[in-house]
């Protein structure tokens, strides 16, 4: 279909991630050159390394959001996403931001690498896809496109099975909560093993029974991400991990756990990078409030948001990959202990996501009016808000604004039009909100359910 009433960079992102596999069109020869030399193609025991349409690319994505600061008040970021394809065209679009942006790109590149080290020092056995690798499309999720995912979801679960992969093991937490939970919603018979890589080093290291050494004293804090923590229930594996890391001082920032804080990513990075970097600010302060010198976090829009917000502050402080901690100190040594049984909680703290009968607008409609209407207009949900607390609790883009304009939307009130995707668009989908509501409403989902509608009704535009 003609995405005409989506913003241009939405429409951007949309085109790049089905044509060419990721978000900013970056494109498969730069995406899988950390690998080289490094793992063999295709399956090995029908298990893969899936680096996804992130990482691989999060660097070149961290030099243009710092490029959206530098250009404030000359040049929004619709502006932006209309002079990519043009670069494209004249071939100078990888080039360049490769030339521009390829340092910062290495510490991703490194994340990627570090885990494949780990994971083989731990007996996992697994190999990679290469440029045969089908990107998740979890972007098009986030921004509404469903219909285009679903269709992209059916494409990549039959490469999937063309390649012999029943098994996928990934370091990306966005990427496990869309093959863990998204894809399981739109295919009927989607069977294939998705673990994410704190899991399986959690275990193995309780299994062999050892710990690693870092070398050195070292006071760090982690940053737990909306999608491992909040959302996939995954807390207790990073802990014991740290804990099994001798020379470390882990300092606990105050919100933690499933109760995380929120560090500005969700796809506003994309769509609004200066509330994006607003966000990021207040995260970056109370984890500098713990005296850590070091941060870590295990997700790819979380290493960029915290890196770019310290360094807007002015603080010198390293944010990195788990991946890369637990790998730097197992290069510095074991030590042998005895193997334990260690049984990890997997944190519940979510109501049950809405499914629409069909992605078609009346059902979707349906759906829409018998989820909003449940709204108590409590407000629970506006204290937890980070975008309401960045916008001095402004209630159209807060949790129960959102609900309230997409019940009014579906009813067919008078609300402006243009402004509907742009208050949609501007939730980070942390999930805080459909943590703490009273009546059990899944905020987020039905913040995305609402981006489809507005899309496919045509009841929006911009």
């Amino acid at each position: 279909m003609e995405l005409t009433v989506i913003p241009q960079i939405v429409k951007f992102a949309s085109e790049n991630t089905r044509e060419i596999g990721d978000v900013l069109g970056i494109g498969p020869e730069l995406r899988v050159r950390w690998a080289e030399g490094l793992l063999d193609k295709g399956p090995v025991e029908d298990t893969i390394f899936y680096a996804g349409e992130m990482y691989p690319v999060m660097g070149y994505a961290e030099g243009a959001f710092r490029l959206t600061k530098r250009l404030e008040g000359l040049m929004n970021i619709n502006s932006l996403a209309r002079i990519g394809p043009i670069m494209k065209k004249l071939r100078v679009y990888a080039i360049g931001a490769r030339a521009l942006w390829g340092k910062n790109n290495e510490i991703y590149e490194n994340a990627l690498r570090d885990a494949v080290y780990v994971l083989r020092n731990l007996g996992v056995k697994m190999s990679y896809l290469f440029e045969e690798e089908p990107p998740s499309g979890v972007a098009l999720h986030t921004y509404g496109l469903l219909k285009e995912f679903k269709e992209h979801a059916k494409w990549v679960q039959n490469r999937f099975r063309e390649l012999g992969v029943k098994r996928v093991i990934t370091l990306d937490p966005i990427v496990t909560t869309a093959f863990r939970l998204y894809y399981p919603e739109f295919l009927e018979d989607w069977d294939v093993e998705v673990l994410h890589f704190v899991e399986i080093v959690a275990k193995r290291i309780a299994e062999l029974g050892i710990k690693l050494k870092l070398g050195r004293k070292e006071k760090v804090t982690y940053h737990d991400p909306c999608y491992l923590a909040r959302t996939l229930g995954i807390v207790d594996e990073t802990r014991f991990i740290l804990s099994r890391i001798d020379g470390l001082e882990y300092l606990e920032p105050p919100r933690h756990g499933v109760n995380t804080g929120c560090s500005g990513d969700g796809g506003l990075e994309l769509t609004q990078p200066l509330l994006a970097r607003k966000i990021s600010l207040d995260r970056v302060k109370e984890l500098r409030e713990t005296g850590a010198e070091k941060v870590y976090t295990s997700c790819p829009a979380c290493i960029m948001m915290l890196r770019t917000g310290f360094n807007a502050l002015g603080y010198r402080t390293d944010v990195n990959d788990l991946a890369s901690l637990i790998a730097e100190a197992m290069r510095n040594g074991i030590i042998e202990e005895k193997p334990a049984t260690v049984k990890f909680r997997r944190y519940h703290v979510l109501p049950e996501s809405p499914k629409p009968k069909s992605l078609d607008s009346d059902d979707l409609a349906e759906l829409l009016l018998r989820e909003t209407d449940r709204c108590k207009k409590c407000a629970f949900c506006n204290v937890e808000c980070p975008v309401a607390r960045a916008l001095d609790k402004l209630e159209s883009r807060s949790a129960r604004g959102r609900m309230t304009l997409i019940n009014s939307l579906v009813r067919g009130d008078p609300v402006r039009p243009e402004a509907v995707l742009d208050r949609l668009y501007s939730c980070v989908l942390c999930a805080q909100c459909s943590q703490t509501c009273p009546v059990g409403l899944h905020v987020q989902e039905l913040i995305i359910y609402g981006r489809a509608y507005a899309i496919y009704s045509g009841k929006a535009g911009v």
